[in-house]
């Protein structure tokens, strides 16, 4: 894959690479251009149950180290496969990304709040979910990005805790008060279906396809059950939107269809969305009454039993507009 004067170079054995690193080395030559040896690593990704063993690269007398980690294009890869070093990297990029500008925008009083929120999800969000379509995540990798984004709404809508015994704003909360749409969560399951879609109408010989679709030959499964891999998530993610009928087939309807289908169901998942706000005030001014004339003291623990109930509401059965 290249790009600019970066390349990443994708083999099945040691051998192949070595053969191929040396043809880029001399073609480079003949044209003036060479290859830096320090920058410059080799990364070996194997299937579960095969032990890793170190090995070498060289090429027209450069030896290359090997590495657990290369970033390629502001993406951290991983010889496991897994997203956790992507995802810490992400929100400590978004986080810089936030102190650039909160003096001058997000941490200003007096500043638009819609202007705050619009700036904030064109910079942030979008640093901290760069890439987010090839991700492969968990309930955990979810939880960490929903914290970052929670975080930095707080922040920008001035939320702060009034007295030291309140509860901290929930992530729900915090998005019905930024005005926000969608979660992290409902963002990223957004765009992985749309990159699915581009990969799909790929021919079937190009290396995005084959990686991405394609299964590694050879290692053994644990026992128990397995971890998830992308395809799997993509399964998951029809089921969030409630589109288990794409993974039958019926992938070839009509484009106007599917948006008829999304856009009615955006709409009933605005009405789920009011009924669930609805619901959280509901009992809380009633029990404010009854305590008002003698009846039973309202307890926190409802009001954070249906701050959970909207935000799982506001994740559950979403598609996009």
């Amino acid at each position: 894959m290249l790009y600019a004067d970066d390349a990443a170079i994708v083999s099945r054995s040691p051998e192949s690479l070595e053969k191929m690193m040396s043809v880029i080395v001399r073609v480079a030559g003949l044209f003036g251009l060479m290859v830096s040896e320090p920058k410059t690593e080799i990364m070996c990704m194997l299937p579960k149950g095969i032990e890793e063993r170190p090995f070498t690269v060289s090429a027209a007398g450069q030896t290359y180290k090997q590495t657990d980690r290369f970033v390629y294009l502001g993406r951290t890869i991983s010889a496991d496969g897994k997203a956790d070093r992507e995802i810490t990297s992400r929100s400590c990029r978004a986080w810089k990304c936030y102190r650039r500008n909160s003096a001058s925008m997000y941490d200003r009083r007096r500043a638009d709040r819609q202007v705050k929120i619009r700036l904030l999800q064109v910079q942030v969000v979008e640093t901290l979910l760069y890439g987010c379509a090839s991700w492969s995540l968990t309930a955990e990798h979810y939880t960490k990005l929903n914290g970052t984004h929670r975080q930095s709404l707080t922040r920008c809508i001035g939320w702060s805790k009034r007295k030291p015994s309140d509860r901290p704003l929930s992530y729900a909360q915090a998005l019905i008060q930024a005005g926000c749409e969608e979660t992290i969560e409902a963002t990223v399951r957004k765009r992985r279906l749309c990159f699915a879609g581009f990969v799909m109408r790929m021919e079937d010989n190009r290396l995005p396809k084959r990686m991405l679709l394609g299964a590694m030959a050879g290692g053994v499964g644990y026992r128990g059950g397995q971890e998830s891999d992308w395809v799997s998530r993509l399964g998951e993610d029809l089921v969030a939107f409630n589109m288990e009928d794409q993974k039958g087939g019926n992938g070839n309807r009509a484009p106007r269809t599917r948006r008829q289908e999304a856009e009615a169901s955006a709409k009933r998942h605005a009405r789920e969305v009011e009924t669930e706000s609805t619901a959280i005030s509901r009992p809380k001014r009633k029990r404010v009454r009854e305590a008002a004339v003698g009846g039973k003291k309202w307890r926190p623990g409802t009001a954070v039993e249906a701050s959970r109930a909207a935000e799982a509401a506001l994740v559950a059965n979403y598609v996009p507009g």
